[in-house]
């Protein structure tokens, strides 16, 4: 294991951090919250600044969660109710300003726009920001909480975002918009072992290599089967790729041969879940024709952002997650 980054974490796994042999980071401060958006080499050199983030109006604590254009390398990012675009470290600008903005964006491959949530009362209302004019087109409105917004990698016209809540109590996470309309993912209670019961499921992660999502079932889903699944929104039927009792956040490598998942508790320990999870989180390697799982890493798992949140480099060579404070990467 080695670190890239010290004081610094991760985007969010189903956002691009990556732009050509770059990293874009969050600073972050305990007690403060992001202090700065930074853009380090692969190998932890050359670190340079993107901008500087302010602490927030409201006095919240919180991470900051960068998205990258593949193909031009353009960040976006939303902090305290403004959504900023950059093309070159120090080069930040504003391009749209709107009240009660979540913190997770979605940019467009090209990097022509960009996906914001916004909560009203009881309304979610997703909306395309055109990162030439500024101008904000809604493109539908949820009257659940609903957030996560993120592209599909293989097939941008469709969007994903999932409907947010307690796990136990949420039947239909999964969802996604194209066409102008609205598709279910997942069937929870289709997939589940036990009549009447459904899966507990979350931190879905859209693919590279096919039209589809990868889901983790939650070890403190009451119905199983548990562990990560691989569901699409064609008709096809989901697939158990890996069971697990205890995995968390999940990524897939580019190619779709492997995944990874950090855990809640130590994978090796009995139980599921939360169970005797004391504070220990493992990074887990899946080979995904198989489901076999083998151990990179063991860290720590308190509060964002110190969630590990592994993720495959884009030539799939090495995974990185959160550690203790710094963003670390593992060979493969």
């Amino acid at each position: 294991m080695r670190i890239v980054a010290t004081g610094a974490h991760l985007t969010y796994p189903h956002a691009n951090g990556f732009h050509g042999d770059r990293l874009l980071l969050a600073r972050y401060e305990a007690g403060r919250g992001a202090t700065a958006v930074i853009s380090v080499g692969l190998d932890g050199q050359d670190e340079r600044l993107v901008a500087a983030i302010a602490p927030r109006r409201d006095g919240v604590v919180s991470p900051a969660y960068p998205a990258v254009a593949e193909e031009t390398g353009r960040a976006a990012w939303i902090w305290d109710d403004v959504l900023y675009i950059a093309d070159e470290p120090g080069e930040a600008e504003i391009v749209y300003t709107a009240a009660h903005l979540q913190d997770v964006c979605a940019i467009t491959r090209d990097g022509g726009s960009v996906v914001v949530v916004r909560e009203t009362g009881a309304r979610w209302i997703f909306l395309r920001v055109d990162l030439v004019t500024g101008a904000a087109t809604e493109l539908f409105t949820r009257d659940w909480q609903a957030n996560h917004p993120h592209h599909s990698p293989f097939d941008e016209s469709w969007l994903a975002y999932a409907h947010e809540g307690p796990a136990l109590e949420i039947p239909d996470r999964v969802w996604a918009w194209h066409d102008g309309g609205h598709v279910q993912v997942l069937d929870q209670a289709a997939i589940s072992a036990d009549p009447g019961a459904f899966v507990a499921v979350g931190h879905e992660r859209w693919l590279h290599h096919d039209l589809g999502a990868a889901v983790v079932a939650y070890g403190d889903s009451a119905a199983g089967p548990r562990g990560l699944y691989f569901a699409h929104p064609d008709g096809r039927p989901p697939r158990l790729v890996a069971a697990g009792e205890r995995l968390w956040h999940c990524d897939v490598s580019r190619d779709g041969r492997w995944a990874v998942a950090d855990t809640t508790g130590p994978a090796d320990r009995p139980g599921r879940g939360w169970q005797d999870a004391g504070g220990v989180s493992d990074v887990q390697l899946i080979e995904v024709a198989t489901g076999h799982q083998a151990r990179l890493a063991r860290t720590t798992a308190t509060r964002h952002p110190d969630h590990p949140h592994p993720i495959f480099s884009p030539a799939g060579d090495e995974v990185l997650f959160n550690h203790q404070g710094s963003v670390a990467a593992v060979a493969l």
